[in-house]
């Protein structure tokens, strides 16, 4: 029974974190978006993230037609950001402009046929032209809102922008359809933040390019970075599955023990008895919790220093033009390769970890349901995190089945509990 409820509160912790994860991610940690003054006909919400050195810029606007007739948006304009003109310190990523975020099927699958804005000046202001993202022109119905995001990045040399916040204005001309030969033009502005990132990430940044220098590719440096890893944390991993194999051995002992004590009202005595067993074994409840607790903050500095790195850039990877890049941004032919990847890791590393005997009864939903859920999120991660989430996976489907196999060597199974039925 308290082997059972340890283990329900460890997959408990996994969802709550796992699901915390992706609330941020999918969220993009965004500052609020704030409005320019009062509601106007058609109204600019422009939202940006708060980045550290070395990352890219996402800035994302919303246009929401707030009149009582059609628009039609006409170009989108970065007026200034900081106290300088256009985008500032931040420039063009190489050979990205500006993404329509498309209406799609179930959140994945595109019902549109979007183009990138095309880019008609970059000073003083930066300059779109956004007729052409959708073949019928980006037309706004009264009450409908559409977003586009403008990708920047921020220069690696002497010319990175400084640490601070950045105000940013952004500008969107649109045509009314009820005076269509009249022009109209109304601003949105946001703050940039820049800040500097935690030891750990800077750390994990640090190795990375030490590696790169090494085999010159960003994607090898994430393997090996990745296999480094699971070296420095095999004896967390061993340690973690020790303990599970040494609750699993002692359950022959605790299915005597609930036969022993089969109804509620021997609950106390069992829970005693079960106590007193795992004491006189030295097997300690929680001993497989901590090694996990001791590695998220690793995985969760590798999220924060893999994804939106700058220099991945220009670093392709086999059918990625880019390993910052996210699956969702790729041609629809590639674009789920990354997510089917990161799901089937998941799902081995999930199998894996099973210790012969053991009840999967409580654990076959999430067995299931997590790989499934990290493959939709991986829709949304940049191809170097999706790649460093699979290898990690593999890697650890690997080391669980040696690890699990020395563990168990010789082990007998738990015979099945016989329940006694209810006496009449």
């Amino acid at each position: 029974m308290i082997q059972r409820s340890s283990r329900k509160s460890t997959y408990r912790l996994l969802l709550v974190v796992t699901l915390l994860l992706g609330v941020l991610t999918l969220s993009g940690c965004s500052t609020a978006a704030t409005p320019s003054g009062p509601v106007s006909p058609v109204s600019v919400l422009v939202s940006a993230p708060t980045l550290g050195p070395k990352e890219n810029l996402q800035l994302t606007i919303t246009v929401r037609n707030n009149s009582v007739s059609y628009v039609r948006l006409k170009t989108l304009s970065v007026v200034s950001t900081g106290d300088q003109p256009g985008s500032g310190p931040f420039t063009l990523w190489g050979g990205r402009t500006a993404d329509l975020s498309a209406k799609k099927l179930l959140g994945i699958i595109s019902t549109e046929k979007t183009s990138p804005a095309i880019l008609v000046q970059q000073s003083p202001m930066l300059v779109f032209n956004v007729e052409k993202m959708l073949p019928t022109g980006i037309g706004l119905a009264v009450g409908e809102s559409r977003a586009i995001t403008i990708h920047l990045t921020q220069p690696t040399d002497e010319n990175a922008p400084a640490l601070g916040a950045y105000k940013t204005i952004v500008r969107v001309s649109y045509e009314d359809y009820d005076n269509k030969n009249k022009l109209t033009e109304t601003d949105g502005t946001a703050i940039i933040q820049l800040k500097s990132r935690t030891f750990l990430p800077v750390g994990i940044r640090w190795i990375i390019e030490q590696l790169y220098k090494l085999v010159h590719n960003y994607a090898i440096a994430i393997i090996l970075l990745t296999l480094a890893l699971k070296l420095v944390t095999e004896p967390l991993t061993r340690m973690q599955f020790k303990s599970t194999v040494d609750m699993q051995k002692l359950q022959p002992q605790i299915a005597k023990l609930k036969a022993k004590y089969p109804s509620k009202e021997n609950a106390k005595q069992l829970n005693e008895e079960t106590m007193k067993l795992y004491k006189d074994n030295n097997v300690n409840l929680f001993s497989g919790c901590l090694p996990l607790l001791v590695q998220w903050p690793i995985f969760l500095a590798l999220f924060t220093g893999i994804n939106n790195y700058s220099p991945f850039n220009t670093a392709p990877f086999l059918w990625a033009p880019a390993l910052s890049m996210a699956s969702n941004a790729l041609p629809l032919a590639t674009s789920f390769i990354m997510p089917i990847i990161v799901a089937a890791s998941t799902y081995v590393q999930s199998i894996t970890s099973f210790i012969p005997g053991q009840d999967r009864s409580q654990t076959a939903f999430l067995t299931y349901f997590m790989p499934l859920l990290l493959g939709y999120w991986a829709y949304g991660f940049s191809i170097a995190l999706a790649l460093y989430w699979s290898l990690f996976s593999l890697f650890s489907a690997g080391q669980q089945y040696l690890v699990i196999r020395r563990l168990t060597k010789g082990m007998a199974l738990p015979e099945p509990v016989v329940k006694k039925s209810a006496k009449k």
